[in-house]
């Protein structure tokens, strides 16, 4: 019985748990982790741009002002920060109304009569939106400007989606570095290159199971968050490229692992 029961702890000694389960799961936790930041940042970028292609500085010339629309324009243009100043002469601007309220305009507004003032519609650059004042003040002291408005609220959403973009990606970019050093210091210790390339056959069961975990994160993050798309116009995808460097990452945490673990035991 002794003896039996020596012969079967041997052959549990000598045939370990293989682990691809281990490397699958903890390459698909870690890649759709990363497959959700990056759908994020995406949708984060997309967002800023569509806020920022629509947000203006309406500037309104003072109709008893003898300052020509040419020097204002040009003034408006010398703000640091101004990226676009257009003229929006009283007709064009009323055009525009009728274009989009042609029922509103015919109900208000008498025949022949245009009460729309002349007005500059600004563009600035992402970094004066942090510090709108700054601007406005010098609009202000620009002589026959009668009013300037803007969408302040509009302005703190294009900060935040610019903000949160960097700071995802800047996640990201610390999480990757942190990940390959750790496969660096798993792969490089008690390795030479020769025995790291033999490994690679010996062990790619370890690699293509890493591989899997990564490929099924891209997959399961797809499929959560494609119903956004029936909720919302924005949605944009990834890259294709980044589900590539996921499921590369996953493969090589997968086969670090292994050399991580034959390194201990």
């Amino acid at each position: 019985m002794n003896e039996h029961k020596h012969h079967k702890d041997a052959l549990h000694a000598q045939k370990p748990r293989k682990g691809y389960r281990v490397a699958f799961l903890l390459a698909f936790s870690a890649g759709l982790m990363a497959e959700m930041l990056l759908f994020m940042h995406a949708q984060m970028r997309e967002i800023a741009v569509l806020l920022k292609e629509d947000f203006r500085i309406i500037v309104v010339r003072d109709e008893k002002s003898k300052e020509t629309s040419e020097a204002m324009g040009a003034a408006l243009a010398g703000i640091p920060g101004t990226a676009q100043a257009v003229y929006v002469s009283r007709q064009d601007r009323l055009a525009r109304l009728k274009a989009e309220e042609p029922e509103l305009v015919a109900s208000v507004l008498s025949p022949g009569s245009n009460p729309m003032p002349d007005t500059w519609e600004v563009m600035i650059g992402e970094d004066s939106l942090g510090d709108m004042n700054a601007w406005t003040d010098k609009a202000w002291r620009i002589p026959g400007v009668a009013d300037v408005k803007y969408k302040p609220l509009e302005a703190y959403a294009i900060m935040h989606s610019i903000f949160y973009g960097h700071l995802i990606a800047l996640g990201l970019a610390l999480a990757f570095l942190a990940f390959m050093v750790m496969a660096a210091m798993a792969l490089t210790h008690g390795h030479t290159p020769s025995s790291l390339a033999a490994s690679l056959g010996a062990d790619r069961n370890w690699f293509f199971a890493g591989a899997g975990g990564g490929a099924a994160s891209a997959l399961a993050a797809y499929v959560v968050v494609y119903p956004v798309k029936y909720l919302s116009p924005v949605w944009v995808w990834p890259n294709p490229l980044w589900q590539a460097a996921v499921t590369a990452s996953g493969a090589l945490l997968g086969w670090a692992l292994c050399q991580w673990k034959n390194d201990r035991y």
